[in-house]
């Protein structure tokens, strides 16, 4: 019986030792499918990490491609399709025009390596290589693929397809080509087409720019190689034609791999690790997926953004203008934008220098900044153009603070470095009334409000009103009469004499410049005068004036002749070679030429208008500051600047009767000049009681309709002839 019982107790143990054993089995065999599964897994996970990340480093590469490409597209348009560059890239003063507005010839630009100017014939008009005149073709420099490209430019003429680029094989290696038509913006500009010119912008894919890529990007090792190769996952690069010329590899980061590496010994210690594998792994996989993410917001982030000043651009702008506008037509709101340009920026690029006028910018991006109220949004439009959107609650404008704040802002000086850069700015603002007015709209009203603020005397904010619009169209068509004078010799010059204000006779004369059209009539010079000044017409039309009052007073070599000048000549690098040109050609003697400048220009520039006087004292002509008493009148400006002559508006002269006290300020002035030496002449003389009043305070010249009306060239021998036959009885007699 024991025997029995023994033998059931041990085949129980066996049967539980059985069960021991196969539970032991079954749950190694759990484990190791389990470590076996897990491990799978966290292989195929860290496979497929890597083939995320070297697809997002493809796509990274690819679009930074297209980036360069979008961007080489954009900059040719900005560069030829512009209505000042139609108009002086085809005149037969093109060249300077080029060379300074082009800047083909600068040897540090980040946008180009190499830059051609193409006739219509394919003709290389200009070639520059780092700055340097460059004599290579672009046959011989670029590959065929370029021929391509220049068919289908100059196939399509100025319409659409007028620019292309892409990316060519050049005898220096893969550069990325941008070629654009030179045509105006507006169809108001016309454009000879059998004379279209072509500018070619040439940047090389340096390893400098692909350096630049990968650090984006964050791409490790990234390099060129050639077209023979290339392999699978490369990014291919191709031209125009769609062949390969080239590829950009790189060496995979495989962050995937690092993982599994990681976490694998935790792994095989003890499944109980197993959730905090998972975690890290997870934790891992949303790293990358948000590193993609954030390399996804900073690409963004960086095509709306302004590289100088930090702010947004203008597609940064247009686009949250967009947003703000629909916000504003859902709640009933407005959205009001200020368009901020510069006065005087172009003047601190000239004198200063590039580098100053950026320092400049970034100085006025961060005080802006500090102005414009929690919201809004700031951009930089380009040049020294700014913009500020901002929503308003309809009926409660709070616009006109910040309008009060922004040109109080530009009416103090700049301290760059240890300059001291003083600048203004003009404002227009334009609201879209509940969001009535798109983004486009609102842009383009708020830049004519801009400009009218300039025509009105630059430093002050212009709201836009309907008006404009029929004002522009005017102004357009005005300026379109205006060249089309130019072009068929419309304009003549007339001549008012000054004479000696003791014996009255005639000392010298004053070029005046008139405009007959055959649809307007005699259109008054203070009509088309700052017409020319605006829209850089002034230059040609200055010289056509120097030109005849040199060529007309020649015949009388004892006469003086006085010339008015534009500041906006004064602007003008190529002022003084003219001046010194039509001197030496004329044969007209220096010290008998009076050039006549206002005092609006020595405010604003007093450094750069110092240089111009001593260049053109160094010719030999004279200086005359004109209109005194019409502006600030300062005493500072007859001291510093050594003015030959000083010219009194006809201001002063009429205040003789107007003003109760204008005798008195007349003789001050006057007593003024005495004693600072300089001689005076007083215009604008209309009665005999003016005359003998200035001449015995101290002028010793006047001018007038009270001695002679501006008459034309063919009457001057006749008025000069009489005038040394007979002179005047004097006013003292």
């Amino acid at each position: 019986m024991r025997d029995l019982l023994t033998s059931f107790l041990n085949s129980i143990r066996l049967k539980r030792q059985h069960v021991v054993l196969l539970l032991l089995v079954s749950f190694a065999v759990v484990v190791i499918v389990a470590v076996a599964v897990v491990l799978t897994a966290l292989k195929t996970v860290a496979v497929t990490t890597n083939a995320l990340d070297e697809s997002r480093s493809r796509q990274a590469v690819s679009g930074a491609l297209t980036t360069l490409q979008s961007q080489m597209a954009s900059t040719m348009v900005d560069y030829t399709v512009w209505d000042a560059a139609a108009q002086a890239v085809y005149s037969p003063e093109a060249e300077d025009w080029v060379l300074q507005n082009f800047d083909l010839a600068n040897a540090a630009s980040d946008i180009f390596d190499t830059a051609y100017l193409l006739g219509p014939d394919g003709k290389v008009l200009m070639a520059f290589k780092r700055g340097v005149p460059f004599s290579t073709s672009p046959s011989q420099f670029l590959s065929p693929a370029f021929d391509g490209m220049m068919k289908a430019v100059r196939s399509a003429g100025i319409g659409q397809g007028a620019g292309a680029s892409g990316f060519v094989r050049t005898s220096d290696g893969i550069a990325i080509v941008g070629v654009s038509t030179i045509r105006g913006a507006s169809p108001d500009v016309s454009v000879p087409q059998d004379r279209l010119q072509q500018l070619v912008f040439v940047r090389r894919l340096d390893q400098a720019k692909i350096d630049a890529i990968a650090e984006t990007y964050l791409i490790q090792d990234l390099r060129l190689i050639d077209a023979s190769s290339v392999v699978p996952g490369t990014a291919l690069i191709s031209d125009p034609a769609g062949h390969v010329i080239a590829g950009l590899t790189w060496t995979a980061q495989s962050p995937g791999d690092v993982s599994y590496r990681q976490v694998r010994p935790y792994v095989f210690a003890a499944m109980a690790i197993v959730g905090v594998f998972i975690f890290l792994l997870v934790l891992v996989g949303s790293f990358v997926i948000g590193k993609l993410r954030g390399d996804e917001i900073a690409a963004r982030k960086m095509a709306l953004t302004d590289r100088l000043s930090g702010l947004s651009n203008r597609m940064g702008l247009f686009s949250g203008l967009q947003d703000m506008i629909g916000l504003a037509r859902d709640g009933r709101n407005d959205v009001l934008l200020f368009y901020l340009d510069m006065d005087g920026f172009k003047e601190v690029n000239d004198v200063y220098g590039h580098a100053t006028g950026d320092r400049l910018i970034i100085s006025v991006a961060a005080g802006l900044a500090h102005l414009v109220p929690q919201g809004a949004i700031l951009a930089r439009l380009g040049g020294d153009e700014f913009a500020i959107a901002m929503p308003v609650n309809g009926g409660t404008r709070t616009a006109p603070s910040l309008e009060t704040l922004v040109l109080d802002f530009f009416s103090e000086p700049f301290l760059i470095g240890e300059l001291v850069v003083v600048v203004g700015v003009s404002v227009g603002t334009a609201v879209s009334a509940h969001g009535s007015v798109d983004a486009e709209e609102l842009l383009r009203r708020a830049d004519i409000a801009m400009y009218k603020a300039k025509a009105e005397g630059r430093g002050r904010a212009v709201a836009y009103d309907m008006q404009m619009d029929s004002a522009l169209a005017e102004r357009k068509a005005m300026e379109v009469a205006l060249r089309a004078g130019i072009q068929n010799k419309e304009f003549f010059v007339v001549y008012q004499p000054v004479v000696d204000a003791r014996t009255q006779a005639i000392a010298g004369l004053e070029a005046l410049l008139r405009w007959n059209s055959p649809q307007m009539g005699m259109v008054s010079p203070d009509v088309f005068i700052p017409l020319a000044e605006s829209s850089g017409l002034i230059d040609k039309l200055g010289l056509f004036v120097m030109e005849e009052a040199l060529r007309t007073v020649r015949t009388w070599p004892h006469i003086g002749i006085s010339i008015n000048i534009s500041p906006a000549q004064f602007r003008n690098p190529f002022f003084i070679p003219n001046v010194a040109r039509l001197l030496e050609e004329s044969g007209v003697r220096p010290a008998s030429v009076t050039l006549e400048v206002t005092e609006g220009y020595f405010i604003h520039n007093p450094a750069h208008a110092r240089g111009m006087i001593e260049a053109l004292n160094a010719l030999g002509v004279r200086i005359a500051l004109d209109d005194f008493g019409a502006g600030f009148s300062s005493i500072g400006y007859l001291r510093q600047f050594g003015f030959d002559r000083l010219k009194l508006d006809r201001s002063m002269t009429s205040a003789l009767e107007e003003i109760p006290r204008g005798r008195e300020m007349l003789q001050a002035t006057l007593a003024l000049a005495a004693a600072l030496d300089i001689p005076v002449t007083a215009e604008g003389i209309e009665t005999e009681e003016q005359a003998t009043f200035l001449r015995l305070c101290g002028c010793d010249q006047l001018q007038g309709y009270f001695f002679s009306r501006p008459i034309e060239e063919a009457a001057l021998s006749a008025l000069l002839a009489e005038n040394a036959d007979s002179r005047i009885v004097s006013l003292s007699a």
